[in-house]
């Protein structure tokens, strides 16, 4: 990673997992919480400073200012608190478990090149499920969080809003990756998730 280019690392998990029946950061996977997971995924692929946008104890969190609002809600508290000290956040939510850390590291590079050629880019994520997402800390992503945390209209407060009126751009994962970056919201979709993540396990190769 860029020695002169400063990205936090951050977890969204304020959300109600509503649908889940229960906190979804607190299931558990090969004997860690979703959580932990996910903050160790974040140091793993070279991020020194991690954040989680949500409210645990014995982790670095930053509170939503604006409860019930989503995860626009949790990026513009993180936007908030950390673009004085740094130029960028890497963002991951906490019910992606299946993500990998070369899924992070390769959008991590394209980002870094991109900026090689386009110094004003707005930020880089993948089309395939929003997240990973990196975004520029800069006053365009500022102003329009700070504006669209006001607004009473829902419809405004989409992260493919943002996409599009920030010229954030959308990349493509490789087609063999695709597999990791299934969400879980729902009971059901937490146990399509334990059976995947035992199938490529098993695939790993051995050392």
């Amino acid at each position: 990673m860029s020695e002169k280019l400063k990205i936090a690392g951050i977890v969204l998990a304020g959300g109600e997992s509503s649908r889940m029946g229960q906190d979804k950061a607190m299931l558990s996977l090969d004997q860690h919480t979703l959580l932990v997971h996910a903050f160790t995924l974040l140091k793993q692929a070279g991020i020194e400073q991690c954040f989680v946008s949500g409210d645990y104890p014995n982790f670095p969190c930053i509170v939503d200012q604006y409860a019930g609002l989503g995860p626009l809600a949790g990026i513009a508290a993180c936007v908030e608190q950390l673009s004085a000290d740094y130029d960028a956040l890497f963002i991951i939510p906490v019910d992606m478990p299946l993500l990998a850390e070369q899924d992070c590291t390769e959008l991590i590079d394209r980002y870094l090149d991109r900026l090689s050629h386009q110094p004003q880019a707005a930020g880089l994520y993948y089309k395939e499920a929003i997240f990973p997402l990196i975004l520029t800390l800069n006053r365009a992503l500022k102003t329009y969080l700070t504006n669209i945390m006001q607004t009473p209209h829902k419809k405004y407060r989409s992260l493919y809003r943002l996409f599009e009126t920030l010229g954030i751009e959308g990349v493509s994962a490789n087609e063999t990756d695709k597999v990791r970056f299934e969400n879980t919201n729902t009971p059901e979709q937490w146990q399509d998730c334990l059976t995947t993540y035992s199938r490529l396990s098993q695939a790993k190769p051995t050392k």
